[in-house]
């Protein structure tokens, strides 16, 4: 994705790039400065930046609706197959856990908290050695979240943000939901349903087009700086868990 990204770009194309954007940080920093460079728009498709839900429980956390944040819990997971779903299990396509849906509750706990202060992973291999589940402990200055991928289980794929004051929960499957509920002092006070447009992607696609239409190089809700914290962070995550990328 980095070469066509940049080529793209150096010839005069905006690029939406599929997440994750590369496959290590110093390929992410050659794909920003092209976009910069060549005054063209790039953005990673973090789709679920886009999802209502996300933007409204966002807004939410920011106007104090459940304190402050000290937990957050979210997982992705599925049961892949060798046979069905190869790119998975390819290591000559960055396929594992990590990298396919890891990175979604990676991007969750960053857009909520920041970048942490320290990054505990631990993950099961596969004899090819990419990662078939990882999880991951994201500690900040007063908040842990716990974090999980898999592609040889199954979960629920919730999403839990718990505060001083109270809990959100975003609907299954967290990563496009369709609403969430809010709880304070462990009295359920609203359940809030936001329909998403078509399968999500609408959104993204929105937010791209408006971008271009306003001569914009980066949207302000996931920009090029944004872009380049969760590929740190994955990049940290990846030297703890020896990913051969």
């Amino acid at each position: 994705m980095r070469a066509l990204s940049i080529k793209a770009l150096e010839n005069g194309k905006h690029v939406l790039c599929e997440k994750p954007m590369a496959l290590s940080y110093p390929d992410a920093i050659r794909m920003i400065e092209a976009s910069k460079k060549n005054n063209r728009f790039f953005m990673e498709a973090f789709w679920t930046r886009f999802n209502p839900s996300i933007k409204e429980v966002l807004q939410q956390v920011k106007n104090g609706a459940i304190g402050d944040v000290k937990y957050i819990n979210a997982d992705f997971a599925f049961r892949g197959s060798e046979t069905e779903n190869q790119r998975l299990f390819d290591k000559n396509l960055g396929g594992g856990a990590l990298f396919d849906i890891g990175v979604y509750p990676l991007f969750l706990s960053y857009i909520l908290l920041g970048n942490p202060k320290e990054i505990i992973a631990k993950a099961i291999k596969h004899k090819n050695d990419i990662d078939l589940q990882t999880s991951m402990i994201l500690q900040y200055e007063s908040a842990q979240s716990i974090l999980h991928a898999s592609i040889v289980s199954d979960s629920e794929m919730k999403a839990v943000i718990a505060g001083s004051k109270g809990r959100i929960e975003l609907n299954s499957p967290w990563f496009v939901a369709d609403g969430y509920s809010l709880s304070i002092n462990n009295e359920k006070e609203a359940v809030i349903s936001l329909p998403v447009l078509g399968k999500g992607y609408s959104h993204e696609i929105m937010e791209c087009h408006n971008c271009i239409r306003n001569s914009q190089i980066e949207s302000e809700f996931w920009s090029h700086q944004n872009c380049l914290d969760l590929s740190k962070i994955v990049e940290e995550i990846k030297s703890q868990i020896k990913l051969p990328f």
